[in-house]
Parts: C-alpha cells; sequence; structure tokens
C-alpha cells in the first residue's frame, strides 16, 4: 500500500533519471509557460479506475500514468529524436514497480499526442501506462491556498481592489 501519490511521483522521477541520464529534464507536472525548455518528459497522473477488490475494505485503484516527451521541431532531427525518447521510456516502464508495492507498469500506448494545447508548436509523443495499487487512508496536509476574486472588466486591476467580490458571498456583496 502506498502511503501518498507523491510518493508514486517522486520514484517514477527518479527511476526515470537513473535508466536516462542523458535526459536532463524528467518533471512531474512541470510549470509550463510560453516558453517550455526542452527536450522534456513530463510525467502525470491521468484517471484513477477501480481496481481488484481483494476483499479487505480497502478501494485498489488503477492509476493510468502519462509521460509526454517534448522536443522543439526546430532541432535537427526533433522527429526521430522525441519517437527515440518515447520509445526508450516504454521501455523504462515496463514492468517496472519503482521499488514499490505497486503491480509493474503495463504499457497502454506509445503515439503522437496532439490533445495538449500548451504542446502545440512542439514535437510530443505521449507514453502511458497503468499501475495498480493500494492508497493510505492518511492525507498529507493541505496548506491553505488563495482566497479568489472576482471582478468585472473594466473595473479591474490595481485601483480597483474594492471593486472585487467574493463569489462564495451568498450576497454577492464587495470584498
Amino acid at each position: 500500500m502506498l502511503e501518498n501519490l507523491k510518493e508514486l511521483h517522486a520514484a517514477i522521477e527518479c527511476g526515470m533519471r537513473a535508466k536516462l541520464p542523458k535526459m536532463r529534464r524528467i518533471e512531474a507536472y512541470p510549470r509550463l509557460g510560453q516558453k517550455i525548455e526542452t527536450p522534456l518528459i513530463a510525467i502525470e497522473l491521468s484517471e484513477f479506475e477501480p481496481g481488484q477488490d481483494d476483499g479487505t475494505g480497502g478501494v485498489a485503484l488503477i492509476a493510468r500514468m502519462q509521460a509526454r516527451v517534448v522536443f522543439d521541431p526546430i532541432d535537427e532531427g526533433a522527429e526521430l529524436a522525441v519517437r527515440e525518447v518515447a520509445a526508450r521510456v516504454a521501455m523504462v516502464v515496463h514492468a517496472n514497480t519503482w521499488g514499490l508495492p505497486i503491480t509493474p507498469g503495463k504499457v497502454v500506448q506509445v503515439a503522437e499526442d496532439p490533445f495538449r494545447p500548451q504542446f502545440d508548436t512542439y514535437c510530443v509523443w505521449l507514453v502511458e501506462w497503468t499501475h495498480e495499487f493500494g492508497l493510505g487512508i492518511e492525507l498529507d496536509e493541505i496548506p491553505d491556498g488563495r482566497t479568489i476574486l472576482w471582478g468585472v472588466a473594466p473595473d479591474t486591476g490595481p485601483g480597483n481592489e474594492g471593486q472585487y467580490w467574493d463569489s462564495t458571498d451568498a450576497g454577492g456583496a464587495e470584498a
């Protein structure tokens, strides 16, 4: 049983770095701005499905993991390089447990990925695989987030702070 999902992501990142040392940028949920530093392997958990009920009262989960291999299409050889790296990622995740109490990785697909708008101008291939595991019930501390206030243009930005309102306020009064 895994204690938390951070444990899974850290193990995958570490395992990929060890097996693919020439890839300098391997990150779970990297911050993506207007410019993406390439080459990149971006790791994320995309969904859960119910796993095999083991009769213990716990819920087993099948996690669908994704690794997007991203190259700059302007770089010479990028079209072939992105495919080479995607194939190696599939080899790394296949049957890998990352040293955790989870089922061995099962590759689901390795293909070009045209579905993420932030990667539209890049060469991107997607490697998907699954792991099944139990997850502990204890939740790590979650820090408080920022308060989100709403405003309507043109009354937004500096000097208009008094025009914003808290959307959770039933009366819609100003904040």
